[in-house]
């Protein structure tokens, strides 16, 4: 048995699904405009936070000298914003260069990690060389091709978006069928 709260909400769960499921078929589909809209939404919003936090840093009621660094801090993110709308190519560049150098960091103190484990049954060492290892394969393979890195990101985020939208969607359907439901007489 549901609760009203939960049924009433059906539609949203619905609804998320959908957008979900269009936007993954997006970045299947159409990956190029997709990443461009994205970048674009992304430069806006920073730009929209530096003006927030330039305006936040004029407020002296507050007090402190140290509203300068919400100043500068508005002026950087405005500027990486400009940045990231004027050069959307470069953004997107230097997002997979930062994957990669994550990748590569992370799978390098993995397999340390797994090297300098204790030896014994309750360990995980060898999956920590595993997973340190294909950190760092995948970490090499974006740094020397970004741009296939990107499309594959893409497509990952694509496969994403659509599984949990048609999780949600079944999910909003079967809320729905509870709401539908007519109630079992008691007393019989």
């Amino acid at each position: 048995m549901t609760d009203g709260k939960t049924t009433r909400g059906w539609w949203g769960r619905l609804a998320i699904g959908i957008i979900a499921v269009v936007f993954g078929l997006a970045f299947l589909f159409v990956p190029g405009f997709t990443l461009l809209l994205f970048l674009y939404t992304f430069g806006l919003l920073l730009i929209l936070g530096g003006i927030v936090l330039i305006a936040y840093s004029r407020d002296k009621s507050a007090g402190g000298n140290w509203r300068m660094l919400n100043l500068v801090e508005g002026v950087l993110i405005i500027i990486i914003g400009i940045i990231a709308i004027l050069w959307p190519g470069i953004t997107a560049l230097f997002a997979m260069y930062l994957f990669a150098a994550f990748a590569i960091i992370t799978g390098i103190i993995q397999i340390a990690e797994g090297f300098a484990a204790p030896r014994g049954a309750s360990t995980n060492r060898a999956l920590l060389i595993i997973s340190g290892v294909f950190s760092l394969v995948i970490g090499v393979l974006v740094a020397f091709y970004p741009g296939s890195g990107a499309l594959a990101l893409l497509w990952l985020i694509g496969i994403f978006l659509i599984i949990v939208g048609v999780l949600n969607i079944a999910s909003g359907i079967k809320i729905r069928r509870e709401v539908t439901r007519p109630e079992p007489i008691q007393g019989r």
